[in-house]
């Protein structure tokens, strides 16, 4: 991890502890995120800010979820075994669970 994506990664982690302090994220699940987000490349990093830059929050989501999927196994299996049906069709990620991609 080099320091170009540094003060991202910093920030991505704030939020993930605000999340946490709230009551809106689990502490556990806050740290897969974190895993997932630091288990990333700059490259990695980069592509994925280009995918979603431009995006509505809602696209930007969806679309971070399932790079991270692609990305960090365990991510993806705390998506597909510990997230429920309705957190899964509000991510559109039903098409794209059903195509396997990724895994």
């Amino acid at each position: 991890m080099s320091r170009s994506y540094t003060a991202t990664r910093a920030n991505i982690e704030r939020r993930l502890t605000l999340g946490i302090l709230r009551g809106d994220l689990d502490e556990s699940v806050a740290e897969v995120w974190r895993e997932a987000f630091r288990s990333l490349h700059d490259e990695e990093m980069a592509a994925l800010i280009r995918l979603i830059r431009g995006s509505n929050p809602a696209r930007a989501s969806a679309i971070t979820l399932r790079f991270l999927m692609e990305h960090y196994y365990p991510f993806c299996e705390m998506v597909l075994y510990q997230t429920d049906e309705t957190f899964k069709r509000r991510m559109r990620l039903h098409d794209y669970l059903d195509d396997g991609k990724g895994w």
